[in-house]
């Protein structure tokens, strides 16, 4: 089934001032889809959308939200994302993950039972032992974020909308708050300092670009259940910052690998997240970008954003 987007109701993204959230918010607008989207603690301004403010661990404030706005569709890119903080702070890490997951599913239950509503999950929900990992597989945390991120697709997957897409190592061009991890090995590497990347740990990243794209063509398609939202590449740390040197031309030598093991981390972290995400981009009518042309497609974007 192919949906429509209705012209008076828009589609609804929760976390707009994130790195994914505003990246999709700007797609949409710019294709002429309606959009609302919610910021809590970093103001943004997205041309052609309707950007409010929400706290969504507020339980009232987001029963509002939905049944004000009336969304054709909904997707859910709010949550508390630093790793650590989650280890640190369980409580509000709770609050932002599952509770607000919990509350949107309900409001979106009792104002627009009809609506796709897709949820962004994590590839850290896998402890990192048995990649590639399919969307069947079954997921074992090994730290908070995962745990929690894991606990949140629980409502979803309870909707008969409801629609999980688990996002792998997310890059792209900087937004108005963010800059995904290509921010600070650039930092770092265009400032000589010397950067340490582990190299037995696994991920298969994914340009933001892409992901939006796969993420609209799931929800035009009322997809449901989980899907995975990574790239062609299975790649470690270490060579996703050698690509970064090709592509903007560091020295090499500036890169310095390190072992999980050797490098004591706040939470344990899985060696091999890598995840087979075929069906999501077969689904989707999308071929996705291999690292380096990602990569370069966002040194483009940035150097058009900088050009005078």
């Amino acid at each position: 089934m192919i949906i429509a987007w209705p012209p008076d109701r828009p589609v609804l993204v929760t976390g707009a001032s994130g790195f994914f959230g505003e990246h999709l918010c700007r797609r949409l607008a710019a294709s002429g889809v309606p959009v609302v989207g919610t910021w809590h603690t970093h103001a943004v301004s997205i041309p052609g959308a309707e950007i409010v403010r929400v706290d969504m661990t507020d339980t009232a404030a987001v029963d509002r939200l939905v049944r004000e706005a009336a969304p054709a569709a909904i997707v859910h890119a709010a949550a508390m994302t630093q790793t650590a903080a989650c280890e640190q702070h369980p409580e509000a890490a709770h609050a932002a993950i599952v509770g607000a997951t919990t509350a949107l599913c309900a409001a979106a239950t009792r104002h627009v039972p009809r609506a796709p509503l897709i949820a962004l999950s994590t590839d850290l929900v896998f402890d990192g032992r048995e990649a590639p990992y399919s969307p069947s597989a079954a997921p074992k945390p090994l730290m908070a974020y995962g745990s929690l991120k894991w606990a949140a697709e629980q409502p979803v997957l309870g909707l008969p909308t409801g629609c999980v897409v688990r996002s792998a190592l997310m890059y792209g061009a900087p937004v108005t708050h963010k800059a995904s991890f290509l921010g600070w090995m650039r930092s770092a590497l265009e400032a000589g300092e010397r950067l340490t990347l582990f190299e037995d740990e696994w991920r298969t990243p994914v340009f933001a670009d892409d992901l939006c794209r796969a993420l609209e063509g799931l929800l035009r398609r009322g997809a449901t259940g989980v899907w995975h939202g990574g790239g062609p590449e299975r790649l470690n740390r270490l060579q996703m910052g050698q690509a970064v040197c090709r592509v903007w031309g560091y020295e090499e030598e500036l890169l310095a690998p390190v072992r999980l093991a050797d490098s004591p981390t706040p939470a344990a972290r899985p060696a091999d997240v890598s995840m087979d995400s075929a069906a999501t981009w077969a689904t989707a009518g999308i071929k996705p970008k291999d690292f380096e042309a990602g990569l370069r497609e966002t040194k483009a974007k940035i150097e058009a954003t900088n050009s005078p």
